[in-house]
């Protein structure tokens, strides 16, 4: 374990701290009990003063989330620069309207509410890390845009319709994205029968 400067004079160093519960941790998010000493550059090791072979860095202690450390991990080791995600109001292809099906694509940033619709190459850019995957979380759905709106049943066979398709499809995402039911309120959005629709913009582009 490796300092930032290789020499520290006696002001610059705080030997002999004792660090209580829940005070300091390992990088890995073990807490730490016990001496600690400290330096002007902010840096905190283990041992009542520098040991070559036993101080081990501590940092302040949080409740440990895997995910953010490891984030705090590759942006500290490997210096990424992500890609800004952006809302984007997705295509509507005669294709789509054929088969019935709209690949969707929503992200939402950790620990917030907001929730934008993105499109397939974000999407991607997402799974490769290319948008920070950590930092957000991300759902495809199969969004039902023609046939049947409601269910039926004929000949005692049950028919799916639209709208119980497209509440199952919600019922997926919000176990990935908590509130994605408020932004799609309406489970027959860009629903038609035959003809080519212009969609409807959900993330406010438009105004």
């Amino acid at each position: 374990m490796s300092r930032e400067k290789t020499y520290y004079s006696a002001d610059e160093v705080l030997n002999n701290l004792y660090a209580s519960d829940k005070q300091l941790m390992y990088t890995d998010g073990t807490m730490y009990i016990g001496l600690y000493h400290k330096y002007s550059t902010g840096e905190i090791y283990t041992e009542a003063k520098w040991n070559s072979n036993k101080s081990k860095k501590l940092i302040k202690y949080e409740v440990f989330n895997k995910n953010k450390q490891t984030y705090k991990q590759l942006k500290s080791d490997l210096n990424l620069k992500f890609k800004t995600p952006k809302s984007a109001v997705p295509k509507i292809l005669k294709t789509n309207i054929q088969s019935g099906i709209l690949i969707r694509y929503f992200l939402q940033k950790r620990n917030s509410k907001n929730i934008i619709e993105i499109d397939s190459k974000q999407f991607n850019d997402w799974k490769l890390n290319l948008i920070d995957n950590v930092l957000y979380d991300c759902v495809k759905i199969l969004w039902h845009i023609s046939g049947p709106k409601t269910d039926s049943i004929i000949d005692n066979v049950k028919s799916i319709g639209v709208i119980s398709k497209n509440l199952q499809q919600l019922d997926f995402a919000k176990t990935k994205l908590s509130g994605i039911t408020k932004l799609l309120s309406n489970p027959l959005q860009y629903y038609t029968d035959t003809d080519f629709i212009k969609p409807t913009d959900i993330n406010g582009l438009d105004s």
